[in-house]
């Protein structure tokens, strides 16, 4: 059931008409805030229909459920707020800007453990600022003594479906960036950067990025296992554009 539900959400934001992909967010949403409110108290599905409401969030009513779930002054039948569920919804929360940087480290402060410190990272990363995204990138593509688990937190937080004004300086960035990555790290450390931080979100799909990748690809000695990801990372987005127009003309 997450598995599915996190293939809806990708697909609104890459395969779907960009001029729907609003309606579908809000469509999975809404339906993930009424299961959320008839699912068994207690149950797995029903800390899989909380998840799925955070992921697709996009209106006050949901941010207002997930704010009130973390203050205390909403609360669902059976739904436990542990420390995985409230950094998912700082998490959330953070993304839209609806609270501070103060308040993820508040949070930090009840749970310093090592999760805690990468949730934090993932949280001040989705703040929907040019600052915050700027210094997120230059962590992650320059501080090469960051360990794996941290990087990864940074990359899971870098790119939300809300942010695609944000993130289009980003497409561009990623070639010039790449290929010093690739000398710099370990073969594992840029492998993960590569695919990971490949321009496949929403607002990188179109033929600006295939053109960045043509451009990059022709230039001379591009390793041929960072050759090999970005060609596939070139393919994804053909495969979304197409399917945005098919689903455009349906």
């Amino acid at each position: 059931m997450q598995s599915l539900l996190r293939q809806a959400r990708r697909a609104i934001e890459i395969y779907a008409d960009p001029q729907w992909t609003p309606t579908g967010y809000q469509l999975l949403a809404d339906a993930s805030l009424e299961r959320l409110r008839t699912a068994d108290p207690g149950s797995d599905q029903q800390l899989a229909w909380a998840h799925s409401l955070l992921a697709a969030a996009c209106t006050d009513e949901h941010l207002d459920v997930a704010a009130g779930l973390l203050d205390g002054s909403t609360a669902i039948d059976g739904l436990a707020v542990d420390t995985d569920l409230r950094w998912a919804l700082v998490e959330t929360l953070s993304a839209h800007g609806r609270i501070s940087v103060e308040t993820i480290d508040a949070e930090l402060e009840h749970d310093p453990s090592a999760a805690g410190q990468r949730h934090a990272a993932t949280a001040r990363a989705l703040v929907p600022t040019a600052q915050a995204k700027a210094e997120t990138w230059d962590r992650i593509v320059g501080d090469d003594t960051l360990p794996n688990a941290m990087q990864r937190a940074l990359l899971n937080g870098f790119a939300h479906h809300t942010q695609g004004e944000l993130l289009a300086p980003y497409v561009q960035r990623y070639f010039d960036d790449i290929g010093s990555v690739w000398d710099q790290r370990s073969s594992e450390v840029a492998q993960v950067i590569a695919v990971l931080l490949f321009p496949t979100w929403g607002v990188a799909i179109g033929p600006e990025t295939v053109a960045a990748a043509d451009a990059f690809l022709a230039g001379p000695e591009v390793p041929s296992a960072l050759r090999r990801l970005i060609l596939e990372g070139r393919a994804d987005v053909l495969r979304a554009m197409r399917a945005r127009s098919a689903d455009a003309g349906a």
